[in-house]
């Protein structure tokens, strides 16, 4: 689908069957249910979203979660491989139970020039093994 640069970026990107993650694994969304424009780009039932603009980005995640094993198991936004201080959500559970996790936060997407490139690649990571279902992540340029 070609983007269409003259409308406000945005991505809604889901999966709603059950989906494994191993331990520090990442999720995949496997349908972009609204992608607007051309700064947020994402390839439906992969694990990695590029903001390809320079800006200001509102990211919210909400999932539910059924850990493989009981204690804590928390999902987090990671930028270029690096966790997002404050973009994480953690609950203790015990296997065969379901429960909901969400977080949001603003990324910032620096200027990119012919020397440096500051293209951010976001993924949701599990600390844990888990199957995830009805997990969505959407991400809106606000400024």
């Amino acid at each position: 689908m070609p983007c269409n640069c003259n409308q406000k970026p945005a991505l809604a990107a889901v999966t709603v069957a059950d989906q494994t993650v191993a331990a520090e694994g990442f999720l995949d969304f496997n349908t972009n249910n609204v992608r607007n424009g051309c700064s947020v780009v994402h390839i439906a039932g992969s694990n990695s979203i590029t903001l390809a603009s320079d800006g200001l980005y509102l990211v919210t995640f909400n999932g539910n979660v059924t850990p493989t094993a009981a204690g804590d198991i928390t999902l987090q936004l990671i930028s270029n491989g690096t966790a997002v201080p404050g973009a994480a959500a953690t609950i203790t559970g015990a296997p065969a139970d379901i429960y909901n996790i969400s977080f949001s936060t603003l990324v910032k997407e620096l200027p990119s020039c012919c020397a440096i490139d500051n293209t951010t690649v976001l993924q949701v990571q599990s600390s844990a093994a888990a199957t995830v279902n009805n997990a969505s992540i959407t991400i809106i340029k606000v400024a």
